[in-house]
């Protein structure tokens, strides 16, 4: 073996008055690493969004498919304070879940189903919750507009409630 192949990691000036072009030889009979420039991307590219469903990646979550449900769900009983909360939550819930259902349907295979059913679900209590509230409110609004108008029918209701 020559002094070279024996100490190949030994550093060397390089005589740039020899006009040959330095030839790349594999180290121990192994395959020469290319350089930066012409090797492989260490993960595989994902195609452009449309052509291949989301990418080859994993399906995501529903930004706001949870939120809808949790403010759906909290929105049902919140109609019961006098309807201001519920129709609050309601409202929010019921945004939140139809934005979502709308993502889902322009592209179902980028998004879990369940964050689907969760974005449907909180849009659907948010309806009810909402619905309710108006509800609510609009009867209380009556009943003040009625004492208001006729207070001494009111005052004989609640004498007869005692």
């Amino acid at each position: 073996m020559s002094e070279e192949q024996e100490n190949p990691q030994e550093n060397k000036p390089i005589d740039l008055s020899k006009k040959e072009d330095p030839i790349v030889e594999p180290v121990n009979d192994g395959p020469v690493t290319p350089p930066p420039f012409q090797q492989p991307p260490p993960f595989q590219q994902p195609p452009p969004f449309g052509q291949f469903g989301n990418g080859g990646f994993g399906q995501q979550n529903l930004p706001n498919g949870t939120a809808a449900l949790v403010l759906g769900i909290i929105a049902l009983p919140a109609c019961c304070f006098y309807g201001i909360f519920g129709l609050i939550f309601g409202i929010i819930a019921w945004v939140l879940g139809a934005g979502d259902v709308k993502k889902y349907q322009l592209n179902p295979g980028f998004y879990t189903e369940s964050s689907y059913k969760n974005a449907k679900a909180g849009k659907i209590c948010g309806m009810i919750a909402t619905i309710l509230s108006i509800l609510t409110i609009l009867f209380f609004v009556l009943v003040i507009v009625g004492a208001i108008t006729n207070p001494q029918m009111y005052d004989d209701f609640l004498r007869g409630l005692n």
